[in-house]
């Protein structure tokens, strides 16, 4: 049975539909993704794409069945944050179709996105986290520097620094609805994940992020921080995350580990953790057959370094006016 993948919202992320591409035409599958631009680059680079309404569009989720249906696809994987809760209310409706949605549940979608949710989650489960406020837990005792947020942001998007009383009440004002942090210095690192459609982790590729641009990584490094593993699968398999997420974390220059988000999706820098030996497109294809994964927990090429660039696609205006 061929494994045809669908990856919605792809935008940017040429190199994983490549990869997608390149893993699954070996297994005789497809990897097809969806946009809502025909301007959006890895559209080009899959084995077919579709453009699609926005995800917030009364007819979004009737286009995304009708390419599942056209297409065969097996296993539906999203990346953008804000069609998680769309996708996952009509998750009956994929399962009666044959298809799997890689996404972990709505409970776990929402303690992801909201940052004060799950502080108080790391707070409950003994997870070491930086100590957080909403603005009006704030009092006059507050050591300075602290780390300003928007509570359900995405990415690095009017996120400071701030270091005085005057940058707060400024910064307060003008983020909605924040959450205020204690600053963390040190090292950042993201712990790329799977797992299984039961919750079990299968794999934990902790990197060190080297260079982030515009709240992705740019520049990234592979470590078997073993802690950082340990942590992962502690973390992951608590929440009960199924498929991807990326972990975000930060280790101080006194060595204490703090960890800051939970993003249950793919990461930008995955296709590192996919070259340092993580497949991905073979592990789904093996979870959509319903075959047991064996934990590759650990598995991966330390030291592996990945430096990202831009790389510009040139199509004839036509091409893009003729997309549908």
């Amino acid at each position: 049975m061929k494994t045809n993948i669908l990856i919605t919202t792809i935008g940017r992320r040429g190199t994983l539909t490549n990869l997608f591409k390149e893993e699954l035409n070996k297994l005789g599958g497809r990897v097809i993704v969806t946009d809502n631009s025909p301007l959006a680059p890895a559209l080009y680079q899959a084995d077919n794409h579709y453009l699609t309404p926005r995800v917030d569009d009364d007819n979004y989720v009737d286009r995304i069945l009708e390419i599942c249906q056209k297409e065969e696809i097996k296993v539906i994987i999203p990346l953008l944050e804000s069609s998680f809760p769309i996708l996952d209310k009509v998750r009956d409706v994929f399962e009666e179709n044959g298809i799997i949605l890689l996404l972990s549940n709505q409970d776990i979608i929402t303690k992801c996105k909201d940052k004060y949710q799950l502080y108080k989650y790391f707070k409950e489960h003994n997870i070491p986290t930086p100590q957080s406020y909403l603005s009006e837990e704030i009092t006059s005792s507050l050591s300075f520097p602290m780390f300003i947020k928007p509570r359900t942001g995405q990415g690095s998007q009017n996120t400071y620094k701030i270091n005085n009383n005057q940058e707060l009440d400024f910064f307060v004002k003008y983020i909605d609805s924040p959450i205020i942090q204690e600053y963390i210095a040190g090292t950042e690192y993201t712990i790329d994940t799977l797992s299984g459609l039961k919750g079990n982790l299968i794999s934990a590729v902790p990197r060190k992020r080297i260079e982030v641009r515009a709240g992705e990584v740019s520049k990234a490094v592979t470590l078997k921080e073993e802690r950082l593993i340990n942590w992962a699968k502690n973390i992951t398999e608590g929440l009960g995350i199924i498929g991807p997420a990326n972990i975000q974390a930060i280790i101080t220059p006194e060595d204490e580990i703090k960890f800051i988000e939970i993003n249950p999706r793919f990461g930008g820098g995955v296709p590192l953790s996919y070259q340092a030996g993580v497949n991905y497109p073979l592990l789904i294809t093996k979870m959509a057959k319903g075959q047991k994964l064996k934990p590759i927990i650990g598995q991966f090429q330390e030291g592996l370094a990945m430096l990202r660039y831009d790389t510009p696609l040139f199509m004839e205006l036509s091409v893009l006016s003729s997309q549908k």
